[in-house]
């Protein structure tokens, strides 16, 4: 049961965990099957007045006993006890996505618990003893199960399936995520700054062919393809650790009509936004990666899952040479996880605008100005999918 996550987390979150509502709650399972949740870890807090005046302050959140606890130094840990079933320790999944600061949900469709930022990078299923991540199966030495209508993840599974995102350690029947004081300066939908040539503002390419209703997928406009594959490569230095080796290549991009796919996508402006939504199709919602999949498929270009697998396709673009339809990858601030994972995924439209599916700061598909402190500074890469 011991294990480490080595990697830093955000610490900002403590504040926002409390203000909101990380108080007793019914998981989705819960409702569906109108059962209560097990109950608490006994013996959790037994010598907590002791354990406090060594270690520090505790406050107690979550359904079964779980803890922020306030170290020295201003560091900060979270706990999330485990249960044990049959001989083996689980975390209650609904319960370790809240205090990590996961969304979640139950696919009742097809049995399937479900966790991530703006969508669904994570799956596992009651008995299956594999787990997907983004675009990749995890295999698990044992299997999540389900338990009086909760879903409950094993232990033994955090390390394998979420080490790239969280730094954690098993210890005195908790997982225990620690903390770092990383946040982001500003508001969602704070001001908007001028441009003024700084090194995170979001600039166009002026030779995007469709900068005028009349551009078309053909034009070039002179362009040298070997200069244009010179500033891809560019583009992706020192991104090798955020992509991965083979993820490098500069591939060949399929032509598209960006104005008639970018008019397409603003018809959907105003439909809500789902976590971990099924098909438009048949649930007429979408969450931010459903939203860019759904989109490009209609001309022709497929697109991965969820958008980690999404930030894999195409060819890195600078900030400073976005063109219509580059896709945009964002991190989700506030988490206790790495600044450097994919949690949310737009569309370029030009101007420093993009078309994108999100809870915040309207809910829904909405077009949003992203030449503000927030997007500049959450900003991790743009991919050109298209031609």
């Amino acid at each position: 049961m011991i294990g480490s996550w080595r990697r830093p987390v955000a610490a900002s979150l403590v504040a926002c965990l409390l203000a909101a509502g990380c108080g007793p709650q019914l998981s989705k399972e819960q409702r569906l099957s109108n059962q209560q949740g097990i109950p608490s870890n006994h013996g959790q807090a037994a010598n907590r007045l002791k354990s406090e005046e060594i270690n520090g302050k505790t406050t107690t959140i979550g359904l079964n006993g779980g803890f922020i606890r306030m170290l020295t130094q201003g560091r900060v840990e979270m706990t999330i006890p485990t249960v044990t079933i049959g001989g083996t320790s689980y975390v209650v999944g609904s319960d370790f996505a809240k205090i990590v600061g996961f969304r979640s949900n139950w696919d009742q469709t097809r049995g399937v618990f479900q966790l991530g930022e703006h969508d669904a990078s994570y799956e596992l299923k009651p008995g299956q003893t594999s787990a997907l991540r983004d675009d990749e199966t995890v295999a698990l030495k044992e299997a999540p199960v389900l338990f009086n209508s909760q879903i409950h993840i094993p232990v033994s599974a955090l390390n394998p399936v979420f080490a790239k995102d969280f730094s954690f350690e098993i210890k005195e029947q908790a997982a225990v995520v620690q903390a770092t004081d990383w946040a982001v300066s500003g508001a969602i939908d704070g001001p908007l700054e001028a441009s003024t040539g700084a090194e995170l503002d979001f600039g166009d390419d002026p030779k995007d062919p469709f900068q005028t209703a009349g551009g078309t997928s053909t034009m070039r406009l002179g362009r040298d393809p070997l200069l244009e594959a010179s500033d891809a490569v560019e583009a992706m230095k020192g991104l090798d650790g955020f992509f991965g080796k083979d993820d490098m290549a500069v591939p060949v991009l399929r032509q598209v009509d960006m104005n008639a796919l970018l008019t397409r996508a603003q018809r959907y402006v105003g439909v809500n936004y789902s976590f971990g939504a099924a098909p438009y199709s048949t649930s007429g919602k979408f969450d931010c990666s459903t939203f860019t999949q759904y989109v490009f498929a209609k001309s022709g270009i497929t697109l991965n899952r969820t958008a980690r697998a999404q930030a894999k396709q195409g060819t890195a673009i600078n900030r400073k040479q976005l063109r219509k339809g580059d896709l945009l990858f964002f991190y989700v601030p506030g988490k206790f996880r790495s600044q450097k994972t994919v949690g949310h995924v737009g569309i370029y439209l030009g101007n420093q605008r993009m078309i994108h599916s999100a809870p915040e700061p309207k809910d829904g598909v909405q077009m949003t100005h992203i030449n503000n402190a927030y997007w500049k500074q959450t900003f991790l890469a743009a991919k050109r999918v298209s031609s």
